[in-house]
This record gives structure tokens, C-alpha cells and sequence, in this order.
């Protein structure tokens, strides 16, 4: 379970944010609510919560200014994934908070169904990044095996265990050229159909998802580096067509390339950028 807290000023919404909102289906854990920014910034530096469901407007610090001090005092290695809650008048302040780092926003009064939505995108999302930290931790000469640390079934490896390492590191080293199941599955002895099956049955994604995945990873840290175009970011990663690539990346990260770059890193923009 990843854990929650919520800030809200409106009692009523609160409490049923409190008492009425199925956290748990979803993968969530509530663990503190709060009622003004000061107090959600006190409750994220206590608790270290993986996400944070936070309305706009509020008493003595509001959404923004929390989620500007929360990143500057946590950077963005610990910095809770952020759900703004807003009312409709307030879409360029939600906005704002999305140039911020916000994960995404819903509109007051929320919509169940958009909420399951975004609660079941944040998981996925903080899922990916408790991957990524495994893969980092591990170092450059074992990130298969940190791979299998967050998806592999507790007890002995078997050989479906090991086909899979070896094609997350066939991944890895060539992302950036085309790359297909059938292909690696050939240099591992074994058929395509095979490799899908035990890759998606390890990893709960399929072998095209996970190098979709691999390359926006690899994409955000050459954003954050700054200085580069979008179109030769794309071309870094594998894509050729840039608006498919801002659209892939939009689509898994919940910001356009630039946003990524500019509002949540303040990156040097480069010339000639275009994501249309």
C-alpha cells in the first residue's frame, strides 16, 4: 500500500475524504489528513507520504505555496506525487500547480469515476518510480537483477526468471534501436510467443510496455539535464517522429516534454523546440 494524506479546508469534503473514499482499492493507505497547507506541510514532513490529494484554495498556505515548499524541501526524489482538487473557475491555478509538478488535477465536485481513474494512473506511476529506484540502487552492472527485486516471485529463480533478466538487459542496451519480443526471444533460443507469456506473467507488463517505459525514463533524465531539443531527445530514445514520442510521453507522465523540462526541472529551454 502506498500512503496518503489529503488537505482540505471544507469540513464536509474532507470528512468524506476521510471516512467515505475507498483508498485501499485502489492501492492507497490514508494516514493523515489536514486542513490549511501549514498543517499538510507539517503532516508530509512527519509522515513522508508517497502522495499528497490536496485542494487549492486554503487557509494560511495554499495548494501552490505547499507544493512549492514541500519541493524545496524534499527535492524531487522525495517529493509526494500531488492530485489537486479545484473548483472549474480555477483551471489556470490548476494549471500552475501541473507547471509545479502536480501529477493531475480533478474538478470540484469530484467525480468518482475520475477519481478511481487518476488513483489507479498515481499507482502506476509510483510504481514505476519504486522500479526506477530499484534499478538505480543496484548500479550499472546489476540492473536486471534489481529489476527482479520489485517483480520476481519470492523463492527460487527459475529459467523463465532468467529469460526475462537477460531481455530487460537486451532493454536496456539497445532502447534506442528498434527491438521487438521476436527478436530477442530468437537470441535467447526460445520463441516470441514464449517470451510474452513469461514477460508479462514476471512483470505484469508487456515486453513493448516495458521498453515504452524504459525510454520516457531515460527520456525525463536526459529533460532534466537540460539544454537538449525535444526532437533530439526523442531521437536519444528511440523515436524518429517527434510528436509521437511528446505524445507517448505526455500520455505516461502526465506532462508535455517541455513541461517536464521547464516547470518541474527550470531546465535551459533550447532553440527551435516544437511538440506540436
Amino acid at each position: 500500500m502506498f500512503r496518503l494524506i489529503v488537505a482540505e479546508d471544507e469540513e464536509p469534503f474532507r470528512r468524506e475524504l476521510e471516512a467515505a473514499t475507498p483508498w485501499e482499492d485502489w492501492g492507497f493507505v490514508l494516514v493523515g489528513s489536514a486542513r490549511d497547507g501549514e498543517e499538510a506541510f507539517s503532516l508530509a514532513m512527519e509522515l513522508r507520504p508517497d502522495m499528497l490529494a490536496t485542494d487549492l484554495r486554503m487557509p494560511r498556505l495554499d495548494g501552490l505555496g505547499l507544493v512549492e515548499r514541500l519541493a524545496l524541501a524534499l527535492g524531487s526524489d522525495e517529493m509526494p506525487l500531488v492530485l489537486v482538487l479545484t473548483a472549474h473557475a480555477e483551471f489556470d491555478y490548476a494549471r500552475r500547480a501541473l507547471r509545479l509538478g502536480a501529477f493531475d488535477y480533478l474538478c470540484k465536485p469530484v467525480d468518482d469515476s475520475e477519481l478511481a481513474d487518476a488513483m489507479r494512473r498515481a499507482r502506476e506511476t509510483l510504481s514505476e518510480r519504486a522500479r526506477g529506484k530499484a534499478l538505480a540502487s543496484a548500479g550499472p552492472s546489476t540492473p536486471a537483477l534489481a529489476f527482479f527485486a520489485e517483480y520476481a516471485p519470492s523463492g527460487s529463480r527459475n529459467q523463465a526468471d532468467v529469460y526475462v533478466e537477460k531481455a530487460v538487459d537486451a532493454i536496456r542496451e539497445r532502447y534506442v534501436r528498434e527491438l521487438s519480443a521476436d527478436e530477442t526471444a530468437r537470441a535467447l533460443g526460445i520463441t516470441g510467443g514464449h517470451l510474452a507469456r513469461i514477460f508479462k506473467a514476471k512483470t505484469g507488463l508487456t515486453f513493448a510496455e516495458y521498453l515504452v517505459r524504459y525510454r520516457m525514463k531515460r527520456a525525463a533524465e536526459l529533460l532534466a539535464e537540460g539544454g537538449l531539443r525535444i526532437g533530439e531527445v526523442a531521437d536519444m530514445v528511440g523515436y524518429a517522429d517527434q510528436r509521437h514520442f511528446s505524445s507517448l510521453f505526455r500520455r505516461l507522465v502526465g506532462v508535455t516534454p517541455t513541461e517536464f523540462r521547464e516547470g518541474k526541472f527550470g531546465g535551459r529551454p533550447a532553440q527551435g523546440d516544437d511538440e506540436r
